[in-house]
């Protein structure tokens, strides 16, 4: 059986602009709300962004070139780097 990451939920204190967040600075599509969940597809895999107040660490890597990088660090709102 062939095995691939399908998603992954995300907490968000605002799952609708968390999603458009990421969206935003990855030049991608918000997809309608699926259940308790608003996602964003990333290549094969969707991030599912659900409200909630149970936060723990996550960490998801998007590889991206240089001048995309350097784009996305000068986005409004962007904490990190």
């Amino acid at each position: 059986m062939a095995v691939e990451l399908n998603h992954i939920i995300l907490p968000a204190k605002d799952k609708q602009a968390s999603a458009e967040f990421l969206a935003q600075i990855l030049g991608l599509d918000v997809s309608p709300q699926f259940g308790p969940f608003i996602p964003v597809q990333v290549g094969g895999v969707t991030l599912d962004y659900m409200d909630s107040d149970d936060f723990r660490w996550h960490h998801c890597a998007f590889l991206v070139t240089e001048p995309e990088f350097d784009e996305i660090l000068n986005c409004p709102g962007f904490v990190g780097g």
